[in-house]
């Protein structure tokens, strides 16, 4: 495990991922530890530090912020800043070139801060690669369009039983059974005999047949209550009929719940996340109720979960995070790693198959949908393949979910000013992995760059 990545996490992993501590009761869902408090008060350092020009205390509060949020491109701009500010070239470099190669965008033009590293062939070549990583590139086009605001639809999965796409709406609490053509067709809506709110989360067993409905009272869903206020629910419904069969409801405690992810294994096993406290759910197959499977006082921003077929990895995406890689089995969870080009920020959907898993980072620049093929143990990335980049309709591109050979996802839910939600295509195959950094290629272009420049 890495030790930036997982300071202060042992101990509660040791705790808290054993089969005993996992059935806790969610009642006693883990308190908001230190890491918070220790990054908001680093945050002040640093705004302090710059307002006050005490440029090493500036370059040091970031440097902690990188250790603890790595994938966090703010913290990397600023210690370029500092380095910048300090006049100290070569390390300046250093970072600009590791954002660069992590596939983030900035120009770094755009701030006088660093006009004491500028006008050098190093600083010109390595920033205008950050500047051209915003170009669009990939592949990706639009499946389908849904009328309304983008921001109203939260969940999607593959139906197989009715050859359809199953998309549920936050607002009005409906499940649209949605053809490739873009036709749609009410399956469910909220009301008082089932008891549904916004649709956050959906999945389908087909063995079973069984649709798994994740459901939240949420303000902005229509007949919302505040006396509902952080309620929510897992339903199972009958697929061909659907007819509700049970209603699974997360604890009502006192701490904030927003039911959200829905992932089911061939087994049956179907896994809640509460996006909130945060907490993952269980729901055996010969069990009356949720049970706590998985918590931690770390994790701050969960936004998606995908599991592989037979239950031997569960993958929970937390946007500060990246991608907590679980096995259930062996009761063993760490955070995924990978090549340094590797930058996991910023997630807001995932699916897996077949040893890859698949990465919308709506909340990443630029944004984009990437491939990581992993190794045996499910926790280590050997290759990142970027899939689609910066495409014209990406706005914080959000959750996904597989059908054929193809990725399904979102691509404009923070399109506020939208009339309707664009669904994206992209094959599962396209892109060509990051390769691993050669600084004796970087010198070399850098040299052909030199001699390409007239001379005075």
């Amino acid at each position: 495990m890495s030790r930036i990545l997982f300071a202060g996490f042992t101990a509660a992993f040791t705790v808290m991922l054993m089969i005993t501590a996992l059935q806790a009761q969610p009642s006693e869902a883990p308190k908001a530890g230190t890491e918070k408090e220790q990054i908001a008060q680093l945050q002040q350092q640093s705004q302090e530090a710059y307002e006050t020009e005490k440029w090493v205390a500036f370059y040091i509060a970031n440097m902690k912020l990188a250790k603890l949020r790595p994938f966090e491109s703010e913290y990397l701009v600023n210690i370029v800043k500092a380095c910048a500010l300090l006049d100290r070239k070569s390390t300046a470099y250093h970072y600009m070139l590791q954002m660069q190669q992590q596939g983030m965008t900035y120009d770094f033009n755009s701030t006088e801060d660093t006009l004491l590293i500028r006008n050098t062939e190093a600083y010109e070549y390595i920033n205008d690669l950050l500047v051209a990583a915003a170009q669009a590139a990939g592949s990706g086009s639009s499946a389908f369009k849904l009328p309304g605001k983008p921001a109203d639809f939260r969940a999607i999965t593959w139906d197989g039983s009715r050859n359809r796409f199953l998309v549920g709406t936050m607002s009005e609490g409906t499940v649209l059974a949605v053809a490739a053509n873009g036709e749609t067709e009410v399956l469910l809506e909220a009301n008082d005999e089932n008891g549904l709110w916004s649709i956050s989360g959906l999945a389908v067993d087909t063995e079973r047949n069984r649709l798994w409905v994740s459901s939240a009272a949420t303000p902005l869903f229509s007949g919302f209550s505040p006396v509902d206020k952080n309620r929510g629910s897992l339903f199972e419904f009958n697929l061909k009929t659907l007819e509700q069969v049970s209603r699974y409801n997360l604890p009502v405690d006192g701490l904030r719940h927003e039911a959200g992810s829905v992932a089911v294994t061939e087994d049956g096993l179907v896994y809640l996340i509460d996006r909130e406290v945060p907490i993952v759910y269980l729901k055996k197959p010969d069990s009356d109720r949720l049970e706590a499977f998985f918590a931690s006082v770390e994790l701050r921003a969960l936004r998606d979960i995908a599991v592989a077929p037979d239950n031997s990895r569960i993958f929970i995406v937390d946007a500060a995070k990246g991608i907590l890689a679980i096995d259930p089995i062996a009761q063993q969870a760490a955070l995924m790693t990978g090549p340094e080009t590797m930058n996991l920020g910023g997630i807001h959907g995932i699916a897996y198959r077949d040893g890859e898993v698949f990465v919308v980072q709506g909340g990443f620049e630029p944004q984009r949908v990437i491939r990581l093929e992993l190794d045996p143990s499910g926790t280590v990335a050997v290759s990142i393949s970027p899939m689609a980049i910066a495409l014209d309709d990406f706005s914080q591109p959000g959750v996904a979910t597989m059908h054929g050979n193809s990725l399904y996802y979102f691509a404009n839910s923070g399109a506020d000013d939208a009339d309707s939600l664009v669904v994206m295509n992209t094959p599962l195959d396209v892109g060509v992995a990051v390769a691993p950094p050669d600084m004796a290629e970087f010198e070399q272009a850098l040299r052909a760059r030199q001699q390409q420049q007239p001379k005075e």
